[in-house]
């Protein structure tokens, strides 16, 4: 049996719970979005302190740029395109030599949003010592409908296997969350809203996570 390991190497995060966080603070849509957005950039340079080297985050999934409100989807447009481009200038992710990757077609959300993908990508490629990927309109069964129906290469496998997802929400499921990277992560449930998150909360995350027996099918 392995041993334990103390930090995962490449830790997936569902941020889920922005509407309820809303909702219940009477909040708009806008302003809990965006709280969301910063709430994540400061989790993942939190995690990339403690020695994570791989973040994965569900931006939105597939289902989720076909089929909220149109309105909603402004809102969604406005805050993803804020976003990226905080992300390529922000100095400390510069520093420590993060590059931002996107896995998706946002294109079918709108084509300024596929552009500031494109450049957010170029713009961070050269960094080598961590990785921040985004699923933007992702899900499992888009990658698998695109790729292996075409013979191609499926991007997601040319990532390290995810050790550890949080969850936020109350939600018990992955809800297509790269699943051929998923195959043996520890999952860990919140029922916190994703604003509500914490460092404590990831602390006890990654806690929680060195406790775990890991056998990997042995």
């Amino acid at each position: 049996m392995q041993k334990p390991s103390r930090i995962p190497m490449h830790v997936g995060i569902i941020p889920d719970g922005n509407r309820r966080w809303a909702r219940k603070n009477g909040v708009d849509l806008f302003n809990a979005y965006e709280t969301g957005y910063k709430k994540l950039v400061e989790i993942v340079k939190y995690l990339n302190k403690r020695g994570v080297l791989y973040v994965s985050v569900y931006g939105l999934s597939y289902d989720n740029c076909r089929n909220r409100p149109v309105h909603e989807k402004k809102i969604i447009e406005d805050i993803a395109i804020m976003a990226l481009r905080d992300l390529r200038r922000d100095k400390d992710l510069e520093e420590k030599d993060i590059r931002v990757l996107v896995l998706g077609d946002p294109g079918i959300f709108s084509n300024k949003l596929y552009k500031e993908v494109q450049l957010t990508v170029e713009t961070t490629k050269n960094r080598e010592k961590g990785i921040l990927l985004i699923g933007i309109c992702y899900s499992g069964s888009w990658e698998a409908r695109k790729y292996c129906e075409s013979g191609s290469t499926i991007p997601s496998l040319s990532y390290p296997p995810i050790d550890l997802i949080i969850r936020t929400g109350g939600m018990r499921r992955l809800s297509g969350f790269f699943p051929l990277l998923s195959e043996y992560a520890e999952l860990y449930f919140m029922d916190k809203l994703w604003p509500e998150i914490t460092i404590e909360d990831v602390d006890r995350a990654l806690d929680w996570f060195a406790q775990q027996p890991r056998n990997f099918g042995r």
